[in-house]
């Protein structure tokens, strides 16, 4: 059965964040686990390409949280909606403390290794930085998904840092296409839009659309390096 996925994306407000992020993997991220059918978590912060550290030490960070599962259906019993009203105290106190927060659920359609080979098995996502770019193709999805597998992966391929590609499709959420790369290397990576320049990745560029924000760097946070 194809891995799902719970990605919930969201703002951290500066105040708190420390006492957050220390819920949130430490006594969160455990209850998560526990419940049938999940199977890995990992933690994100997005990388702004800010490197002014006054400016950044100002403004809230943006972090990724995602919940590996056996299938949707594992996030589905029950649902986030119905998770939420049943949230003990400490768990709304924290959960205040996000801000733009956007979740979808996703279902695997196919991974490959960084040279483009098929994998049978769907590893946890955790590499030490991944580029995720959330994104609605106007109908177009035969051809963006041709594009990518024919197109796409070859200049991937190129890129020695890059551990795997992952799509996606999303099951509930405000867009309906995901597409992960993970990267050994955490250092800023391009952004998916701009991975290749092929007259074919021109035609995609112009009826791709990412609803929810543009493509997103990420360094790994939670699990910590070893």
């Amino acid at each position: 059965m194809l891995n799902a996925i719970w990605i919930i994306m969201y703002d951290l407000k500066r105040a708190r964040e420390d006492e957050y992020l220390e819920w949130f993997d430490e006594v969160h991220t455990p209850e998560k686990l526990a419940r049938p059918g999940y199977a890995w978590a990992s933690h994100y912060q997005v990388m702004s390409g800010d490197d002014d550290e006054a400016t950044s030490g100002e403004r809230d960070m943006s972090y990724i949280a995602m919940f590996g599962g056996e299938s949707t259906s594992v996030f589905y019993n029950p649902s986030p909606a119905q998770l939420a009203p049943t949230q003990p105290k400490e768990t709304r106190d924290m959960m205040a403390c996000r801000s733009n927060s956007q979740a979808l659920i996703l279902s695997e359609e196919w991974a490959v290794d960084g040279q483009g080979v098929n994998g049978e098995t769907k590893p946890p996502i955790h590499a030490d930085m991944i580029s995720l770019a959330l994104c609605d193709v106007a109908g177009n999805d035969m051809d963006f998904g041709a594009w990518l597998v024919q197109d796409h992966l070859k200049s991937v391929a190129e890129d020695s840092e890059c551990t795997s590609v992952r799509k996606l499709l999303a099951s509930t959420g405000n867009a309906k296409h995901a597409i992960f790369h993970e990267h050994s290397n955490p250092v800023q990576t391009m952004a998916f839009a701009e991975a290749d320049s092929s007259e074919w990745s021109a035609r995609i560029g112009g009826y791709v659309t990412y609803p929810l924000g543009a493509p997103r760097t990420a360094k790994r946070f939670w699990p910590t390096v070893n």
